[in-house]
């Protein structure tokens, strides 16, 4: 004879017990992922959309800035521009000529590789070659002086003779790009003829003014 059991089955306490920790520990673990969640990771996540919106409005910021100093660097050179011709002004005045002054700028110019007295500006262009009729090797000897007379409100007349008229150039553009002179140009020369010699030389005139 078979016989069949119809009582319910009961499970082992142990088994229970395993799952009810089991249960506890996936609530615990549940609770801790929470408590990051609130007390780390939301913070952060704050923390960071701050920082987000902070750098946005720097970037806001700088580009109205640089859009404000759009015209900046040209307002420098102009004003680089303005004080460096005042500083040429003023070396001007400080080097306002007396008689010996003018007298040793002359005996510059007409000695060998002797050069005027320039203003940084003027020295610039010849050491670019923008003054093309500047000769840096000319040779001052083949020119000489016969008389320097200074008239009213520092005008002078400076009368010479040289071995040709592209020697009188060279000397006219020396005392053109002095600090000492200004306004000179040559108003006449004419050919002769040494007697002795028969060799032909050129007479010259030249004005301008002293920077008194």
């Amino acid at each position: 004879m078979i016989k069949i059991n119809l009582s319910p089955l009961r499970r082992p306490k142990s088994k229970d017990r395993g799952q009810r920790m089991m249960l506890l520990a996936a609530l615990t673990w549940v609770g801790a992922l929470v408590a990051i969640y609130m007390l780390v990771h939301a913070p952060m996540v704050e923390q960071h959309d701050k920082l987000q919106k902070a750098v946005q409005e720097l970037e806001r910021e700088n580009t109205d800035k640089r859009d404000g100093l759009k015209g900046y660097e040209q307002l420098k050179r102009t004003i680089a521009d303005a004080e460096a011709r005042a500083a040429v002004v003023e070396r001007l005045n400080k080097a306002r000529a007396v008689p010996a002054h003018m007298l040793y700028e002359l005996s510059q110019i007409l000695s060998s590789n002797g050069l005027p007295t320039m203003t940084d500006e003027v020295k610039q262009q010849i050491e670019e070659g923008r003054v093309r009729e500047f000769v840096a090797d000319w040779d001052p000897s083949h020119l000489w002086l016969k008389s320097f007379k200074e008239g009213e409100d520092g005008d002078f007349t400076l009368e010479g003779s040289a071995h040709s008229d592209s020697d009188m150039t060279q000397f006219a553009i020396r005392l053109d790009a002095s600090v000492y002179f200004y306004d000179v140009r040559p108003v006449g020369g004419s050919e002769a003829t040494d007697k002795d010699s028969g060799n032909a030389y050129y007479n010259f005139t030249i004005v301008g003014k002293v920077a008194y």
